[in-house]
């Protein structure tokens, strides 16, 4: 015996079943999109880790060109820096090399007005 219950409740489940898979396409979707944005800072990030590698090591090679412009007196490697705004400051009081010329006490990037 059929009661008149029945397609309502048939209605409303399937309803519901229509709405549960809208969701479910609409989970997916935001779920694409997130790990495509979370790929897009992991690229970033890392860009970043890597620049500050470099940044170290770019900072090791200007002090080694400074040094090797003051102990050999090289005025092109100090034109070089100088072009690039890097100012050579050599500490008077810092030990000297077997040649006795001073060792310059660090390499500074500044802005150079021109």
């Amino acid at each position: 015996m059929p009661s008149d219950r029945e397609p309502l409740l048939y209605r409303v489940t399937m309803l519901l079943g229509v709405v549960s898979l809208i969701l479910v396409v609409i989970n997916s979707v935001l779920l694409l999109g997130n790990q495509h944005r979370q790929n897009k800072v992991n690229r970033r990030q890392e860009f970043i880790n890597q620049s500050v590698r470099l940044s170290r090591l770019n900072q090791e090679l200007v002090n080694a060109l400074a040094q090797a412009a003051v102990k050999n007196k090289d005025n092109a490697i100090r034109k070089l820096l100088a072009e690039n705004g890097i100012k050579i400051s050599v500490n008077a009081t810092a030990a000297s090399t077997s040649s006795g010329s001073p060792v310059p006490a660090a390499a500074e990037k500044k802005l150079m007005e021109k």
